[in-house]
């Protein structure tokens, strides 16, 4: 077995783009970066496609913000359903595309026998680790920023305002497929609320064991409406479209939602949305495109690992709300994100 590389990479601070449905990519303004406009590279979309708000359309942002910076000239194709998964990476493998990059862990047996047939192109994937050596692993230390969140929640649930009541001291976790990824969800947001109220009740449920549960806002709602009746009134959706029924229910209940992988207030303006942790996966894309369009063409076998240190995780502004969260809460959320990046709180990986 190769031997693996661990990768720190510095996130560009680039305002993330929110893009909605749209068609392929095309070539975009030259750069001055010095990558090679020769790159063609190929993005493989999971299930739920553009216009999710969330890990697909951030990716089309990077490879977006890729062809306008650098010159290049990418595509990408949508998956509506795990069977597409070999015949995408495929196509676009066959038809010159490199890197050819899979968004999202679902594809790590897909890719990584498609990797193998394809040996001299680079493949890349987010959120999991191929053991092939012409894949990049482009990895996040989500729990870090779900810790961020944990202290926002525990901390305002226990505060009085128009969404939360500090009688009842209970928040939600609205999970989208069970696994070890959005468990790094699940962990970092148990312990970041436990750190601040160690006496609040965090419910926690699912919804569901298959990649449908993050394409689901009906169940999202369902989920987020049982919590709320528990008395949850900050509820943490990680699941994809799912959670935009979460956000409906919050808006129908008047409590927080904390939102994932962009800014999601920005998203959905009207929906109470406290804050949301950001995944910035349009950077691993971009810095991807750029570090291997200035490369030999040698494919390369890496883990690149970011966090809150490197910005490839952050915590959004509050908003509209920013005057609900008191002073001392901002205070104690920056206290916690230092504690994170000097290796003074380690933050757990499983719930």
């Amino acid at each position: 077995m190769r031997s693996r590389i661990i990768v720190m990479v510095m996130a560009l601070t680039v305002a993330l783009v929110a893009v909605g449905c749209g068609g392929s990519g095309g070539g975009g303004g030259g750069g001055d970066s010095g990558s090679s406009s020769d790159t063609r590279p190929g993005l493989v979309l999971d299930v739920g496609g553009l216009g999710d708000d969330g890990f697909n359309d951030s990716a089309y942002a990077g490879l977006k913000r890729a062809e306008k910076n650098f010159g290049v000239k990418g595509d990408y194709l949508e998956s509506t359903a795990p069977t597409d998964y070999t015949d995408n990476l495929t196509q676009l493998a066959e038809n010159g595309f490199d890197p050819v990059i899979a968004v999202g862990f679902l594809m790590t047996e897909d890719l990584t026998q498609v990797s193998e047939q394809f040996p001299d192109t680079q493949f890349a994937i987010v959120d999991s680790v191929v053991e092939t050596p012409n894949t990049m692993d482009l990895v996040f230390r989500e729990q870090e920023g779900s810790y961020l969140a944990g202290v926002v929640a525990g901390l305002m649930t226990q505060e009085k305002t128009a969404y939360t009541n500090p009688d009842d001291k209970v928040v939600g976790f609205l999970g989208g497929q069970t696994g070890p990824v959005i468990g790094r969800f699940q962990a970092g947001y148990e312990a970041g609320v436990k750190s601040v109220c160690p006496d609040c009740k965090v419910l926690v449920q699912y919804a569901g064991s298959t990649v449908d549960a993050y394409n689901d806002p009906a169940k999202g709602k369902e989920i987020s409406l049982q919590q709320i009746d528990q008395g949850a009134d900050v509820i943490y959706t990680a699941a994809g479209n799912t959670g935009t029924g979460g956000f409906n229910a919050a808006k129908q209940e008047k409590i927080f939602a904390i939102g994932v992988d962009q800014d999601q207030a920005k998203l959905f303006p009207n929906d109470p949305i406290l804050t949301s942790v950001v995944k910035r996966v349009d950077n691993a894309v971009y810095q991807t495109i750029d570090r291997l369009a200035k490369s030999n063409g040698k494919p390369k076998g890496e883990i690149v690992d970011s966090g809150l240190k490197e910005k490839g995780i952050s915590l959004a502004p509050y908003g509209r709300f920013d005057k609900d969260v008191p002073q001392s809460v901002k205070d104690e959320v920056a206290k916690a994100k230092k504690g994170i990046i000097d290796g003074d709180i380690k933050v757990p990986t499983k719930p």
